[in-house]
């Protein structure tokens, strides 16, 4: 018996031993892994924050003892675009740091194997954050745990509770909480995530002063990705939302879309990028009647990195001017520019158009109960000689072949009319049939009086091919000015005539 006790002693001691040897190495180690990957995020978030704002991040103090750290987090973020007004703001994090092999919590909740340091990080109140954390009754909107194994890898979860805002004693957003769990390898080369929330429900008011109201519910997202050579990832990145509903207007009548999916993947292929984007809407219905789904996908490929990388950063130097324009409505603002600017982006672009990019509606669908409709368009791209070429050469060079299909469903345009008909009050079945008989039909008629398409059966069909200057329009073949004159040709014969 002594001699079993005497050997447990022993294998304690060891144990103790080895726990303190780990914390003080973990302690020796953290302030260089903290500034590793303060760098490695902030080199991340340039890449992604072009339209966001500039965001960094930035370790504003470590409190290192031998089995536990205190490390203080600062996410500073500048001219983020807020509504039509650009804010910066800074928020506070606190971390918590558990030094391996065994931390507290880890053991706590049976995972037992070594870790370098577990992390257990929340926002901090101030200012700024005390309306959430009344919000989210006093507990950190944002927290989250994450532990650092000795290969580098890690494993955590970040959290946020149920929180409610209320004003003048009505809730205006009640939210049921998200929580995502992630996992990477050494430096983040691979990264998997996954997550969910069950509710959002917003109480707002419309730019008339009518009540709006919106609700998700369901959400899931669900991640795999890889870095690549060039610093940015590629894979599987989806999100599922299985109800979404918004109540509008005096009258409050709902538009209710539910099982929607978005289902992006990404592939880098040497120096080129390509991608594919899928969006579905299983089931949309309106004020208590069904109107059909939908479905678009999207997909592009020959995209020069090096190239595309050097734009987005040329565009995030000229961000605030861009975002100035754009509130005056200009799309396109005149920027004053040096001629070594000049000159640099012009080469950037023209080494992107280069490498031939192509990019592709592949399908736009629309199904209501008796007919579903199509629309297909895919653009391919070339290098001009030069982009100083007047607009039309320019244009000739660069867009080296357009393709477009649209299928219109004749029953799919009389349910629609159905539908709004019912909108409007109308019941009568027999009423109700012939609308929907005439619609189709007449938007028909227009399409083949005006040349624009062509009707076969149920379906009328519009196609277009153009390449080498000549434009094929259901079968006519034409010069691109010919075409454009029979466009602008049917868009005035449509304008109304004043009486």
């Amino acid at each position: 018996m002594k001699k079993t006790v005497g050997v447990l002693s022993a294998l304690v001691v060891a144990l103790a031993a080895a726990c303190t040897a780990g914390a003080w190495y973990t302690g020796k180690q953290l302030p260089e892994v903290l500034g590793k990957a303060m760098a490695q995020a902030n080199a991340q978030l340039s890449q992604s924050a072009g339209v966001a704002g500039n965001v960094t991040l930035e370790l504003a103090s470590l409190e290192s003892h031998l089995y536990s750290s205190t490390a203080h987090y600062r996410v500073k973020v500048k001219d983020m675009v807020v509504g039509d007004q650009l804010q910066s703001f800074e928020l506070g994090f606190v971390d918590r740091i558990e030094h391996g092999p065994l931390p507290w919590t880890r053991l706590k909740a049976l995972k037992l194997m070594p870790v370098m340091a577990s992390s257990n990080y929340a926002l901090e109140k101030d200012a700024l954050t005390a309306e959430w954390f009344a919000a989210s009754g006093d507990v950190a909107p944002v927290y989250g745990q994450n532990s650092l194994g000795y290969d580098g890898s890690t494993d955590g979860t970040l959290s946020m509770p149920p929180m409610e805002l209320n004003e003048a004693g009505a809730s205006r957003i009640k939210f049921s909480g998200l929580e995502v769990q992630a996992s990477g390898t050494r430096d983040a080369e691979q990264i998997k995530f996954s997550g969910g929330s069950a509710s959002l429900s917003l109480n707002l008011i419309d730019a008339n002063n009518a009540p709006l109201k919106l609700e998700l519910k369901g959400l899931n997202l669900v991640g795999d990705m890889s870095k690549t050579a060039f610093g940015f990832y590629v894979g599987t990145m989806n999100m599922g939302l299985g109800e979404a509903s918004a109540a509008m207007g005096e009258q409050q009548k709902v538009l209710l879309m539910k099982h929607l999916e978005q289902n992006n993947e990404y592939r880098a292929d040497g120096d080129k990028f390509s991608g594919n984007m899928v969006y579905k809407v299983g089931d949309i219905n309106f004020d208590g009647k069904p109107v059909g789904s939908s479905e678009m996908v999207w997909s592009m490929k020959n995209l020069d990195i090096p190239a595309m990388q050097a734009l987005i950063v040329w565009y995030q130097s000229r961000l605030p001017e861009f975002q100035a324009a754009a509130a005056q409505g200009q799309a396109i603002p005149s920027l004053p520019m040096t001629e070594a600017e000049k000159a640099q982006v012009s080469a950037n672009v023209q080494q992107m158009l280069a490498a031939k990019p192509h990019i592709a509606l592949e399908d736009f669908s629309f199904k209501t109960a008796n007919g579903e409709s199509h629309f297909r368009l895919s653009v391919e791209l070339d290098k001009p000689a030069s982009l100083d070429l007047p607009p039309a050469e320019l244009y000739k060079q660069m867009i080296t072949q357009v393709q477009s299909k649209l299928q219109l469903s004749k029953p799919m345009i009389g349910d629609l009319a159905t539908l709004q008909a019912r909108l409007e009050g109308q019941s009568d079945a027999q009423v109700l049939a012939q609308q929907a008989s005439q619609a189709g039909e007449m938007v028909g008629m227009i399409a083949l009086q005006s040349q624009m398409a062509t009707v076969q059966g149920n379906d009328i069909l519009a196609n277009l091919h153009y390449a080498d200057g000549m434009v094929d329009f259901n079968g006519q073949k034409m010069t691109v000015e010919q075409f454009a004159s029979l466009i602008m040709a049917n868009l005035g014969a449509m304008r109304p005539t004043e009486g």
